[in-house]
């Protein structure tokens, strides 16, 4: 098995730029790396093997064009670039996408060694992230409980396809609709004061309540609800929907059968 290596792939105009890069390098305390090096000519033709973790850029080619051509030869890797000691180039280079900026004229094998680990530590967390993010919304998605969110108005503003089979609605027509069109109405005053209760003590709320399905037929639910917060502020509702039983659902409906209207039939 080969020794992992950090990989980092140079973006240079002139060849004393590589020389200074890797005598930079070699200075630093990153014991052990491959530097491969490209000039822009090259990037349609040699860049198909390389998989770098981070990119070093010192070429005076306009960034956005610069930018662009790497990434359309497939470099994904984060970009720190080598810069003058001027505030546009810098915040040029910014703008089209460099994690970093480094002046030339004040690196050290130090600074360069900062930013790229800072630069490579950043990508890991965003990607960790991202998986998080996209594990999470499987479980959302995938779950057999009914999951949706809606803003402080009760304007539904997601929903999981548990919530689309359960309803018979699709999520389109969902996202465009209140609260108040799904529950059955003898719960609207109820769910109001849970999301009263919601605010005022910032604690998650669980109730057994009946929503209405597309055909107009009953679903009941144990939901449990809690805050959705944005720069501190609640911003909406999350509520985890439990189908009841098949036992409770049919006791409930021989007493809706027996009363004749979905209006008298009441919960704890």
């Amino acid at each position: 098995m080969e020794p992992w290596q950090l990989k980092i792939l140079l973006v240079y105009d002139r060849a004393e730029s590589r020389d200074w890069v890797f005598d930079l390098l070699s200075r630093s305390d990153i014991s052990a790396f491959q530097l491969d090096c490209i000039q822009p000519y090259q990037l349609n033709t040699k860049v198909n093997a390389m998989t770098p973790d981070v990119c070093l850029v010192d070429s005076a080619l306009e960034k956005s064009a610069l930018f662009a051509l790497m990434r359309g030869s497939g470099i994904r890797a984060p970009m720190v670039v080598l810069t003058g000691d001027s505030a546009r180039d810098v915040l040029d280079a910014l703008h089209h996408g460099a994690a970093d900026c480094v002046i030339k004229s004040q690196l050290t094998s130090a600074r360069l060694e900062e930013s790229i680990c800072a630069v490579i530590d950043q990508t890991r967390a965003v990607e960790s992230q991202a998986k998080c993010k996209q594990l999470y919304l499987s479980l959302v998605e995938n779950s057999p409980d009914v999951i949706y969110t809606h803003d402080l108005n009760h304007n539904c503003t997601s929903i999981n396809r548990a919530g689309e089979e359960t309803l018979g609605y699709t999520r389109e027509e969902l996202l465009t609709m209140n609260l108040k069109e799904i529950l059955a109405p003898e719960y609207l005053e109820l769910y109001g004061r849970i999301m009263k209760r919601l605010l005022e003590c910032r604690r998650s709320e669980s109730q057994t309540l009946a929503m209405v399905d597309k055909e107009g037929n009953p679903v009941w639910v144990l939901i449990t609800c809690h805050l959705i917060y944005q720069d501190g502020a609640p911003v909406g509702v999350q509520c985890i929907g439990r189908l009841m039983n098949d036992k409770f659902s049919n006791s409930a409906l021989r007493l809706i059968q027996r009363q004749g209207d979905i209006n008298q039939l009441k919960f704890p």
